[in-house]
C-alpha cells in the first residue's frame, strides 16, 4: 500500500514537472513597429505612433563565439539570414590603411594693403638701428604682429620690395593672399602646391605655392590669410583682383574605412562589424579626417575587422527591430 502511494506521488511530481517544462518553453510571438521598436504587442495590427504595420519580432539567437569579440558586442549583436542580407544589399569591407585625400577651395584676392605696407616700410627702414631708433624699429614690428604677421611672412617680405603689398607683384611672381578655413590650417603649409583662378580670366589657372602664413584668425569669417606665390609673366593678375584657389591635402598610411560604412547617429558615428557569417554588431567608433570617398578611423577599429559598408540605413532598421532600441541611433 505504502509503495502505491509513493509511486503514486513520485507520477505526479513527473507529470507537473513536464508540465512547467512545456511551459517555460513556450514563447508568445511579440509584433513591434521597425521604426519605433518600443511598441511591442502580441498581436498583428499597427503602431499607435506613424501607423506602419507591426511585424514579428524574430528570437534572438546567441553568436558564434570568437576571441575578438567583445563581450559587450555579444549582448548587442543580433542575426540575419543570408537571404535577407542579400535582400537589403548588404555589403562588407575590411578595414585597412591606406590614404586619405580631399580637394579644398578657398577665396583669396591678388594683395593690397596699404596700412600693411605703411607699417612693415617703417620697421624695414630701421633694420640696423640703435639707440631710440632701435626702439622705434621694436614698436614697429610688434604693430606687425597686432596685423597678424607671423615671422614666416615677415621673413618673405624682407627677401622682396615692400611694393609687392601695394602692386601685387615682385617682377613676375604675384602674390595672393588666401582665406584658409580654422579646419584646414593644420594642413595647409609652407610648399603646399595650389591653384588659382579668376572669373576674370577665363579657362586658365595659375599654378603656385605657399610661402607664408599669419598667425591671427579672422574673428568675425574664422580664417587665415596664407600668402601663396604664382607667376604670371602676362601681368594679367592686378592688385585687389578676386581669386579662387583649390589644394589637394591629404594623410598618408593611416587607418580607413569607406564613407558610407558610418552611419551617424546625433550622438555618435557608429559602424556595423560582422562578426561571422550571420552576425552583425553596432560599434562607436571615433573618426578623423573626411575625404569624399574615405573616412579616418581613429579609435573603435583594428585593421583586417569586416564591417559592413554599403545597406547600413536598412541594417540600423533590423538592428532597431531586433536589438530593441539597445543602441542609440537617430530618432523618428
Amino acid at each position: 500500500m505504502k509503495n502505491k502511494i509513493l509511486n503514486a506521488i513520485i507520477c505526479g511530481f513527473v507529470v507537473l514537472g513536464l508540465s512547467c517544462a512545456d511551459k517555460a518553453t513556450v514563447t508568445k510571438d511579440i509584433y513591434t513597429c521597425p521604426m519605433h521598436p518600443q511598441i511591442e504587442m502580441d498581436h498583428e495590427g499597427e503602431c499607435p505612433i506613424c501607423g506602419m504595420t507591426l511585424v514579428k519580432k524574430e528570437p534572438w539567437i546567441p553568436p558564434e563565439k570568437t576571441g575578438s569579440i567583445l563581450q559587450k558586442e555579444n549582448a548587442e549583436s543580433f542575426s540575419l539570414s543570408e537571404d535577407k542580407q542579400r535582400l537589403i544589399g548588404i555589403e562588407t569591407s575590411s578595414v585597412a590603411k591606406g590614404d586619405v585625400i580631399r580637394n579644398v577651395s578657398f577665396s583669396g584676392k591678388v594683395s593690397y594693403d596699404s596700412d600693411l605696407y605703411s607699417t612693415y616700410s617703417e620697421y624695414r627702414s630701421l633694420s640696423g638701428s640703435v639707440g631710440p631708433e632701435a626702439f622705434i624699429r621694436k614698436s614697429a614690428r610688434l604693430k606687425l604682429t597686432k596685423l597678424g604677421l607671423s615671422e614666416s611672412q615677415i621673413q618673405y617680405l624682407n627677401r622682396k620690395s615692400e611694393d609687392i603689398l601695394l602692386t601685387g607683384r615682385s617682377k613676375n611672381q604675384v602674390l595672393i593672399f588666401v582665406q584658409v578655413y580654422e579646419g584646414e590650417i593644420n594642413q595647409i603649409v609652407n610648399g603646399t602646391a595650389m591653384e588659382i583662378k579668376a572669373d576674370s580670366i577665363p579657362n586658365f589657372s595659375f599654378p603656385g605655392k605657399v610661402v607664408a602664413s599669419g598667425n591671427l584668425v579672422d574673428e568675425t569669417t574664422r580664417t587665415l590669410s596664407v600668402w601663396c606665390e604664382v607667376t604670371d609673366p602676362g601681368n594679367r593678375l592686378k592688385p585687389q583682383m578676386y581669386v579662387q584657389s583649390s589644394a589637394k591635402i591629404e594623410k598618408k598610411n593611416v587607418l580607413r574605412i569607406p564613407r558610407e560604412a558610418v552611419f551617424p547617429t546625433g550622438k555618435r558615428e557608429i559602424v556595423y562589424v560582422k562578426q561571422s557569417e550571420n552576425h552583425f554588431s553596432p560599434r562607436s567608433i571615433q573618426t578623423g579626417f573626411v575625404s569624399t570617398e574615405w573616412v579616418e578611423v581613429l579609435e573603435g577599429l583594428i585593421e583586417g575587422e569586416e564591417i559592413v559598408s554599403k545597406a547600413n540605413f536598412l541594417l540600423d532598421s533590423e538592428a532597431k527591430l531586433k536589438l530593441g532600441g539597445i543602441h542609440d541611433t537617430h530618432n523618428h
